[in-house]
């Protein structure tokens, strides 16, 4: 005991001076930051305005980045918001004579709006859509600026003067290259604090798995609006930044403005937040700093692009990392983790292990003794004796006359192993994502836990106790494992969006993320793999991409979990590794629906099966009266 605590203290106090490192690094960061603003503010005229021409852009390059990097939204609509910031500021400012420092926040309110509400009305379509939509938006604002006569049309208006300093603070340079580096240094904050919650990775999830950040509580429409919305906000504070320049024209806005921010997130790399900075500064000062002739700067910008998109598509800050990685796997070599397979629970000293069926029947008679809970956070329960999923007469097809589903009852009691299986066809995944909430009965009832949800989605199953898992893994594979388990916390941990961006400056969310944290190594131990925590998805074996996603699912302390095929692909160790974990979930007081295509492991496993066919019952009871049953081995196992 003496030499783990000593163990202990050693890791604390290696963490404490990580963290001081860290923190000291930070500082010196920002001093060498101030630094060079200083002296940008002190150079010549020509200095000065390149710098301000890449500060604007470099927020608005990471304005769309938050969108394109973290959520997927390829957004060509972002000169256009751009826009309505600059003209917002200058007609107020030049007609009406508000004040400057009431114009920002105004501009900021006013196009984060104006996003979320081009955000709503775009994302009802994806993808080529959403980019098409958005880049309409840029054309018939700009079309409206070219031709009305109070945004003085082709010719524009001209701009505000930025205040000087005054008094004391005339040392400090030129104000306006202050405005754009603070504001510059805002944006890159927000951004860092976003990457650093355990926001980030539920925006991955919407990103790259749907699927399993709907499960896991998340309302992804409204997440993917308030980003926008919160994009947006940044690009209007970029143009009323913008509006300082002297004139503001329609031409500054253009379609090829949106296309060009989009070339800069994607040159300096997308979804890091040093990437859009430096991909803003070279679109905007290399045209500047090299007089080279337009035609030949456009082929040079477009094979430059194209160059990237091929052989580095991870942007030049991709390459950097990339590079750095390789040289310090070099340098250090780690042994690979061992296979999960080794947790047998059931193996004897001096007796081989059971395999295959006999240590799943091992794994499903151990009952005995007290299972902890899945996680560190506490297990969502129902004192009510109800049954855990109870459906009644369900009917649901996804054509018009055409039954998948046709009245089908499907009742399973609490603290159960409730198996699910049937011919491919029969309507098992079906009623899994009707009990899901990824589809809606056209008849018929579903209750979790005594609460009618048939009308809800994925998000109420999760603040109401139920999770699930997919047949393939839906996972983030550019995260390690701990990371995507983190994501089935979102709907346990109050208010993760609305702090995502502050979230290092407020002690309370840096506690939650510790909490978070150790909650979900916790999970993944549960499991068997934790070994694997820091490794990546796409780096790990298929066993573990299950193992992680069951992690995911049993991390926020569930009442229910429905397994989708938990067992395809996996060895016969790993098949007993998986028996084991379904035998202490259950011990824990955890219902658990087992689909699955291998009726020998399912009624070993199980308490309770029900048998599907063309969208029927054929059978539901207890495993060993339905695998006698005729019907069942006529229909299901060809007897």
């Amino acid at each position: 005991m003496r030499a783990v605590a000593l163990a202990a203290e050693r890791v604390a106090g290696t963490t404490s001076q990580l963290a001081r490192w860290r923190q000291g690094a930070h500082l010196a960061s920002l001093a060498g930051y101030l630094v060079l603003t200083y002296w940008f503010a002190h150079g010549s005229l020509y200095l000065r305005g390149l710098v301000v021409v890449a500060a604007v852009f470099g927020i608005l390059a990471i304005s769309l980045d938050l969108v394109a990097g973290m959520t997927g939204l390829y957004s060509l609509g972002h000169a256009g918001l751009f826009a309505l910031g600059a003209y917002t500021t200058t007609l107020l400012y030049n007609d009406h004579h508000w004040s400057l420092w009431t114009l920002l926040p105004v501009c900021i309110a006013l196009v984060g709006v104006a996003g979320l509400v081009l955000g709503t009305l775009s994302l009802r379509v994806s993808g080529l859509y959403f980019a098409i939509t958005t880049f309409v938006f840029t054309l018939v604002l700009t079309v409206v600026a070219s031709n009305s006569q109070f945004t003085g049309g082709f010719g524009g208006l001209v701009g505000p003067i930025f205040p000087e300093f005054s008094g004391g603070l005339t040392w400090l340079g030129q104000s306006l290259i202050w405005a754009c580096m603070l504001g510059l240094l805002v944006a890159m904050l927000l951004a860092l604090g976003i990457r650093n919650s355990p926001f980030y990775p539920v925006l991955l999830a919407i990103r790259d798995a749907e699927p399993f950040a709907a499960a896991a509580g998340t309302r992804t429409a409204v997440v993917k609006i308030a980003m926008f919305g919160l994009s947006a906000a940044m690009a209007g504070a970029a143009g009323w930044l913008f509006s300082f320049q002297g004139i503001v024209s329609p031409g500054q806005f253009d379609w090829t403005v949106s296309v060009n921010i989009l070339v800069m997130v994607i040159l300096g790399g997308m979804n890091t937040t040093l990437g859009p900075v430096l991909g803003a500064t070279f679109i905007t000062v290399f045209p500047a700093h090299v007089n080279i002739n337009p035609f030949w700067q456009e082929v040079l910008f477009g094979g430059l692009f194209v160059l990237v998109i091929i052989a580095f598509p991870a942007g030049f800050v991709g390459l950097l990392k990339t590079l750095l990685r390789v040289a310090l796997e070099r340098l250090w070599r780690p042994a690979a983790p061992t296979s999960p397979a080794s947790r047998q629970p059931m193996a004897a000293v001096g007796h081989p292990a059971p395999t295959g069926i006999e240590a799943v029947e091992a794994a499903a008679r151990q009952t005995a003794g007290e299972a902890a809970a899945p996680s560190g956070v506490t297990p969502i329960r129902s004192t009510e004796k109800v049954a855990a999923v109870l459906c009644r007469e369900i009917v649901f097809g996804y054509t018009k006359g055409t039954r998948v589903l046709n009245g089908v009852d499907f009742v399973v009691e609490r603290g159960t192993i409730h198996g699910l299986i049937g011919p491919n066809g029969s309507g098992k995944s079906t009623l899994v994502d009707l009990i899901a909430g990824r589809l809606r009965p056209q008849s018929g009832t579903i209750e979790i836990d005594g609460r009618r949800l048939e009308r809800g989605g994925p998000p109420e199953r999760a603040r109401n106790g139920f999770m699930r898992t997919f047949q393939s893994a839906v996972l983030v594979r550019e995260l390690p494992t701990v990371d995507n388990v983190l994501v089935g916390l979102y709907s346990r941990v109050p208010r993760v969006a609305v702090r995502g961006p502050i979230w290092p400056v407020l002690p309370t969310a840096r506690r939650d993320a510790r909490r978070m944290r150790s909650a979900a190594l916790e999970s993944l131990s549960f499991v068997g793999a934790d070994q694997w925590a820091r490794s990546r998805v796409a780096d790990v074996p298929h066993g573990v991409e299950q193992l992680t996603q069951l992690a995911a699912a049993c991390v926020s302390g569930p009442s229910t979990l429905i397994l989708d095929e938990p067992l395809a692909g996996l060895s016969p160790s790993e098949v007993e590794h998986a028996a084991a974990i379904l035998a202490d979930l259950k011990r824990s007081g955890v219902s658990v629906v087992l689909i699955g295509h291998q009726p020998r492991f399912v009624f070993a496993l199980c308490d309770a099966v029900t048998v599907l066919d063309a969208g029927e019952v054929v059978a539901s009871g207890p495993a060993a009266e339905v695998r006698e049953d005729r019907r069942v081995r006529e229909v299901y196992l060809g007897q």
